[in-house]
């Protein structure tokens, strides 16, 4: 059946520039799924097969090995990757998320508010003064950045290097080129380097934040290892705050391009949280995720055999017409929003309830703090060739409330 399927082009500008509505003909047509163009891979995106790939026990991670078959097998950013929590399947993803999970239970998200808004709004106060700003490294990544920095004890001064070496991660997750290969491995290692300086001074006076909690946590009597810790503050500050900054981006990118949805939040505050659900649904932080089959099986009426791969498409999923009515229309009052941005079943996003309060929080503090936000510059482009729904830039122009 798949030798049916229609192709997938990767170098397709427009399957960038727009990966969700690039598949509304398709939905329409009834095509169950695409076959990626030079590549042993099966792209799924009706919402009903890529949540049940997300839940399959027979699919695991791609990990690393996605970056092995780019020639990248080795130096520190493959190191980290091969005990990412991400690429790790269970039992040893079980236990780490065990571990981890601790940190980002409800009560403890929710007590989180008063830093976000406190941060949120002296934000908020530079950017006033700016009148004219860099979104992202303005507002959008310094907001979840300091919130996790915070939960980990990371000094204010030591921010701006985090920011830098987790932004030059986030390049090398897409296709690398040599240059953000070396990037990345610098990075990592600078990484290490500082928390493996931190986990000595948490161990000889612990604190109330996370670190001090990883380093003596335990589940069935199994700590992180040493070798562990630092691996896990590394995916902490790459996915507590990259995706949360797309969130943020994203959806007022989304927003100044729906003048009446921004004009309804601006009457109605009370949206906001159907909005950013919305927001994740419209236009969400990560594009697609790969799974390997460890064995042949049938998705979607589709087979998969072999060696194929699969890409869940999570953006095109979260605009299947069997799910959400008119899919391509964002709309802040949507009813019965069912996003696949966050995953499902075991690599569900541990973060995503800490991804959603930032977000309500930044979006509230905007619309009180300014009346007015343009554009300062062209409009903003998605970028290509990457795994992240992110804008090349965002350059805007301010009014104060």
């Amino acid at each position: 059946m798949e030798d049916r399927l229609p192709l997938v082009d990767m170098t397709d500008p427009e399957l960038w520039r727009q990966p969700g509505a690039r598949f509304a003909p398709w939905f329409e047509e009834g095509v169950p799924a695409g076959r990626v163009a030079s590549s042993p891979s099966v792209m799924l995106f009706r919402h009903a097969d890529v949540r049940e790939a997300l839940c399959d026990p027979r699919l695991g991670a791609m990990g690393v090995r996605a970056f092995e078959a780019l020639g990248w097998k080795e130096g520190p950013f493959v190191d980290w990757m091969r005990h990412n929590i991400v690429a790790l399947d269970p039992p040893a993803h079980t236990r780490l998320r065990a571990l981890v999970g601790r940190a980002f239970t409800p009560r403890r998200v929710a007590e989180l508010a008063p830093l976000a808004r406190s941060v949120a709004h002296g934000l908020a106060d530079d950017m006033a003064e700016a009148r004219e700003v860099d979104f992202y490294g303005a507002f959008a990544q310094r907001l979840p950045l300091h919130i996790i920095c915070a939960m980990l004890a990371i000094p204010g001064v030591d921010h701006a290097q985090m920011q830098r070496w987790t932004e030059a991660i986030n390049v090398a997750t897409g296709i690398p080129r040599p240059s953000a290969r070396e990037a990345a491995d610098e990075a990592v290692q600078g990484v290490v380097d500082y928390v493996k300086g931190l986990i000595d001074e948490r161990r000889k006076s612990p604190g109330d934040d996370l670190l001090s909690a990883l380093i003596d946590s335990q589940e069935e009597g199994a700590r992180l290892s040493s070798e562990e810790l630092p691996v896990m503050v590394i995916q902490l500050l790459v996915a507590g705050h990259e995706t949360t900054r797309n969130l943020i981006g994203n959806g007022l990118f989304t927003l100044m391009q729906h003048p009446d949805e921004l004009r309804s939040l601006r009457q109605d505050r009370s949206l906001v949280p159907n909005a950013v659900e919305e927001m994740i649904r419209f236009e969400p932080s990560l594009i697609w995720v790969s799974r390997i089959p460890r064995e042949d099986l049938v998705l979607g009426g589709v087979e998969i055999v072999g060696d194929e791969l699969l890409l869940l498409n999570l953006a095109a999923a979260n605009r299947d017409p069997a799910v959400h009515a008119d899919p391509q229309r964002f709309d802040v009052r949507r009813g019965d929003i069912q996003v696949l941005s966050f995953g499902m079943g075991t690599h569900y996003c541990i973060g995503a309830s800490l991804a959603r309060l930032e977000g309500r929080i930044a979006f509230e503090v905007l619309l009180d703090r300014f009346s007015d936000i343009q554009f300062a510059g062209d409009t903003p482009r998605f970028a290509a060739y990457t795994a992240l729904r992110t804008l090349e830039s965002m350059e805007l122009r301010l009014t104060p409330a």
